[in-house]
């Protein structure tokens, strides 16, 4: 066996892997070029691509309504506020996730209470979320995390019992599949980042879909105001206002639907190149103790593929911990990483009684939090790590390195482990 490379060894990846995204197509530059020289650089309302982009969302996942927006984010605040929340209205929301899927509440002047996380998935934990439940709670936020989907026919029993409506943030999960259907389809309303690093992307852009019309313009009256919303809004108590609207611009760039129609056009294709290098990565770390596999619940018919997240259990190391060990594999070639961002209940937003922000009404009553609260979530924080989701098929030389690699830290572990303790010695 050949001497690690972090104490100078030959690393076990040699192979440069071209790791761009997204592919953008010949045929996708093409349709941008063709746009812009029409001059068609903004829209008022659903038309052009703007109108083609939502076309294929609403297709694919048989939806009536899809808004695009300017992005994920702006997507969020427009579900939000399409279900109408009011002030003291409460929202059960993942701790585990980006702060676009929570702070946009906020912005609804409403209350994010925030639900421990799967030990395994770093999902919304649904038992956890029972205990959150008071008179005042009106929704529940979803997120399908790393591409692996909420088992959604559980959040759907919990939301009926509740009466709640549920919103499904589906901005890391294109194309996966919970129990039968699309993410995206089971859910009040959804939304869907295309930032450029998502598997449609836009460069920056959102769509929000929904089967309920007054969800819907609720939404176009938030942030498409006079010519969309004049032409959509019909309910009668909206109408009125239609003209006027809230006064927020959360309009598409049509350049951008343009480059997310190839993307889309693609999606499968995109999914089935990611999901065999997970399957890849499953084989090589299934037989090393210590290793757990990114993890695939039995609801999950198609995992969105955005990122792979197995565990590290440092006592299977024999106490080595997770950075020596990360530091190892990138010695090696492996471009491992960690995940960057804490639990948002860590938060100062929600761990201290003076938030800063003066803009929206912010409840005096909400929870504030302190480390240990929700304390899976930070236990999936401390074991989670990253392989990178290679945007097109690996070779089979890059898979014999990646698995030389693991082998090599594995029959070197007891080395790192003297190495890591006399170093903090």
């Amino acid at each position: 066996m050949s001497d690690l490379a972090i104490f100078g060894g030959e690393p076990a990846v040699r192979e440069a892997v071209e790791m761009a995204w997204p592919i953008v197509s010949d045929g996708d530059v093409a349709r941008v070029a063709e746009a812009a020289r029409r001059g068609e650089i903004s829209y008022d309302a659903s038309e052009g691509m703007v109108a083609e982009l939502e076309d294929v969302f609403e297709s694919r996942l048989g939806r009536p309504y899809a808004l695009a927006t300017s992005s994920g984010t702006a997507a969020l605040h427009s579900s939000f506020f399409g279900i109408g929340l009011a002030p003291g209205d409460e929202v059960l929301a993942p701790t585990y996730t980006y702060l676009a899927t929570v702070m946009p509440i906020v912005a609804c002047n409403a209350t994010p209470v925030l639900v421990d996380a799967e030990p395994d998935t770093g999902n919304i934990d649904l038992d956890d979320a029972e205990r959150h439940i008071t008179s005042r709670t009106r929704a529940m936020v979803v997120t399908h995390l790393s591409g692996h989907p909420v088992d959604m026919e559980r959040a759907l029993r919990f939301a009926r019992r509740h009466d709640l409506k549920v919103v499904e943030d589906c901005s890391q999960a294109h194309g996966a599949v919970s129990s039968g259907a699309e993410v995206g389809t089971r859910g009040d309303v959804a939304a869907f980042s295309l930032q450029g690093r998502k598997l449609v992307a836009a460069g920056e852009g959102g769509i929000l879909v929904t089967s309920d019309t007054t969800i819907y313009e609720r939404a176009v009256m938030l942030g498409h105001f006079a010519a969309r919303s004049e032409l959509e809004v019909s309910t009668p108590h909206l109408v009125p206002f239609a003209k006027l609207g809230y006064g927020l611009n959360y309009r598409m760039h049509p350049l951008g639907a343009a480059l997310a129609i190839g993307q889309m056009e693609r999606l499968d294709q995109h999914l089935e190149w990611r999901a065999g290098n997970f399957s890849a990565y499953d084989d090589i770390l299934r037989d090393i103790a210590g290793l757990d596999p990114a993890p695939r619940q039995d609801h999950v018919s198609r995992h969105g593929c955005y990122s792979y997240q197995p565990l590290y259990d440092p006592a299977e190391w024999g106490g080595l911990p997770r950075s020596a060990f990360i530091d190892a594999l990138r010695a090696e070639g492996v471009p491992a990483t960690v995940p960057t961002s804490l639990p948002l209940h860590r938060e100062p937003f929600f761990s201290c009684a003076e938030t800063g922000i003066t803009t929206y009404s912010v409840d005096p009553g909400r929870r504030l939090y302190r480390a240990g609260d929700l304390p899976r979530s930070e236990g999936y924080v401390r074991s989670a790590w990253r392989l990178p989701a290679y945007p097109r098929p690996l070779s089979t030389q890059m898979l014999t390195g990646l698995a030389e690699a693991f082998r090599k830290i594995a029959a070197g572990a007891e080395q790192l482990r003297r190495h890591t303790h006399a170093t903090a010695a």
